[in-house]
């Protein structure tokens, strides 16, 4: 029963974000705006969405790395299935499919592979918040004083966590191992050497993702508008707007976000909705039609997945 509410309450939550990003606009001019779009500058979209996976390959098998030796082919095929998952099933079962079938596949205990995910979303944002505040410039920079009591808050009750855990974790040795095997997820960035290339990857991901809206933009004659440092903010905002709980490929919260930033910059309702819809829909396409080429390769198939993993929700 909580599984089907969770169903239901993400549909309708979907279907509420695409009205609101919907309404007032004429969806005539809206299809012709799609229709008319240039297809040559979406067909680069295929290059910068590959080369986005295969760099998520390669910092995932970095992350991996303290804890075995994986190929970063291997990581890309088992990301870009997981993307295409979330992208079709409900409830983001990508992610949980992606730990339990990167600890079969690579070995590694699946609380390790589960904190190196963990690790990848926190260098994900890093990355996004930097593109983001340059893009922004200076005035970004500079809004606003640092709260340094919350900062320093946070600091005290993280230390008294990690104090209050090694007495548990000499007493209780399965905890020990759990925090071992927990802490083998963030070992990579122990080294700041191995850091600063994880994070340098992560931000080259997120400008590979920042070209596909600058082609969109290209494909309908909107490069004047939204350049590409403002594809930049674009990729922030998209990704925000996508985080949000939803329907399957998060539809409606990402057009809603998108669209409403495009407008700021002099982009009619019509072009913003157009603009955000064809590059959701071309994104999507491309990223599940190879994920999921990825997913049955490797011997998985959508049905066997929905049953085992939609059990645990």
């Amino acid at each position: 029963m909580k599984k089907i509410l969770a169903i239901t309450g993400g549909a309708l939550l979907g279907a509420a974000f695409l009205w609101l990003a919907a309404r007032n606009v004429d969806l005539a001019r809206l299809a012709a705006l799609i229709s008319a779009a240039n297809p040559a500058p979406l067909a680069l979209m295929v290059v910068t969405v590959g080369c986005e996976l295969a760099i998520r390959g390669v910092k995932w098998s970095l992350l991996m790395r303290p804890a075995g030796r994986t190929r970063a082919w291997d990581a890309a095929r088992l990301e870009a299935a997981a993307l295409a998952l979330n992208n079709v099933l409900p409830l983001r079962l990508g992610e949980l499919a992606r730990a339990a079938y990167g600890a079969e596949f690579f070995g590694i205990n699946i609380l390790t592979i589960a904190s190196t995910i963990a690790a990848e979303k926190i260098l994900d944002i890093a990355a996004l918040l930097t593109l983001a505040l340059l893009a922004a410039g200076a005035s970004v920079l500079s809004n606003g004083p640092v709260n340094w009591r919350t900062a320093v808050i946070a600091a005290a009750l993280i230390a008294l966590a990690l104090a209050a855990l090694r007495p548990l974790a000499a007493r209780y040795p399965r905890l020990r191992r759990v925090i071992e095997h927990l802490g083998l997820g963030f070992k990579a960035l122990g080294r700041p050497a191995d850091a600063a290339l994880v994070y340098l990857l992560a931000v080259l991901q997120w400008c590979f993702n920042s070209l596909n809206y600058y082609w969109v933009a290209l494909a309908l004659g909107l490069g004047a508008a939204i350049t590409p440092l403002r594809c930049a903010l674009l990729s922030f905002t998209g990704a925000a707007g996508s985080s949000v709980p939803g329907m399957p490929g998060y539809f409606g919260s990402f057009e809603l976000a998108v669209a409403s930033v495009a407008q700021t910059w002099g982009v009619s309702r019509e072009q913003g909705l157009a603009y955000a819809a064809l590059g959701h829909v071309m994104a999507y396409l491309i990223t599940t039609v190879i994920g999921l080429f990825f997913l049955y390769q490797l011997g998985h198939s959508l049905g066997a997945i929905w049953r085992r993993f939609s059990s645990n929700r």
